[in-house]
């Protein structure tokens, strides 16, 4: 008796429908976000449970585009992530900087495309996090990408950086930031020395090897005195900055160094 043959697909067809799957609970996602959006204009819930909950749900989201091969929707979602880390209660400010993130995250789901070289741009017009509380700092164009598994030391040095004016993002994985860099060519790069599976210099010497990056301005946050081995192998043209006391002196230098102004 003859048996009928089973349909097996092809991996072309297991992941389109795989990144079909993602693209769809990534609208459930956003639609989710919306809602929590519309509670916080409302003041049907409290602003800090709301504000939990959107951090979760970018969290889950930024996750859940990597596996949809959509030019610059892992930097939108990383963004969007890194601004609701700053904040401990939605208050109405916030609700017009997220409804940006929104739309443009939405618009890429739903079929608007974003060229390559369009990345850069859109990212720096996304809305700054709000790092301080005061209105009073001169802001400017400068776009720093900062690479640190420790979030609370991460802090210290985005606040500095942040003093300064500089629109600042917090990569915790060092593969990660390298798509990322890749994508937004910021202005300067700040690593970590000590990082899971990539050092700081590892993370240099990459960005230096390659030639979209490699005029990308590196600097090394270590707690390593300059001529320490273990920095030996650290491209000639990046900059290093101490830990401690030299901190604002070294960072100071790093930007002069770099004309980044």
């Amino acid at each position: 008796m003859a048996t009928e043959k089973s349909f097996m697909p092809s991996e072309e067809e297991i992941d389109r429908l795989a990144t079909q799957e993602s693209m769809e609970e990534a609208r459930d996602i956003i639609s989710d976000m919306e809602l929590k959006l519309q509670e916080a204009r409302t003041n049907s819930r409290d602003g800090a449970v709301i504000a939990k909950d959107l951090l979760q749900a970018a969290s889950n989201l930024r996750l859940k585009v990597r596996a949809v091969s959509l030019p610059g929707l892992g930097a939108l979602t990383h963004r969007l992530e890194d601004y609701l880390t700053s904040i401990r209660t939605i208050e109405k400010p916030h609700i017009a900087d997220l409804q940006h993130f929104s739309d443009r995250i939405s618009a890429l789901l739903d079929g608007d495309e974003l060229p390559a070289t369009d990345i850069p741009s859109v990212v720096r017009d996304l809305p700054r996090k709000r790092t301080f509380d005061v209105e009073d700092i001169s802001t400017v164009e400068i776009d720093v990408t900062l690479v640190m598994p420790q979030r609370t030391a991460a802090r210290v040095v985005e606040r500095e950086l942040a003093a300064c004016g500089y629109r600042v993002s917090t990569v915790l994985d060092p593969f990660e930031a390298l798509e990322l860099i890749l994508e937004t060519k910021p202005d300067l790069v700040v690593t970590g020395m000590v990082m899971p599976r990539l050092t700081g210099v590892d993370l240099a010497c990459a960005l230096a090897a390659m030639p979209s990056t490699r005029s990308t301005p590196v600097a090394v946050l270590t707690s390593l005195a300059p001529g320490h081995p273990d920095l030996a192998a650290l491209p000639m043209h990046a900059g290093l900055i101490r830990r401690g006391a030299q901190f604002g002196d070294d960072l100071a230098h790093v930007l002069q160094r770099f004309s980044i102004t």
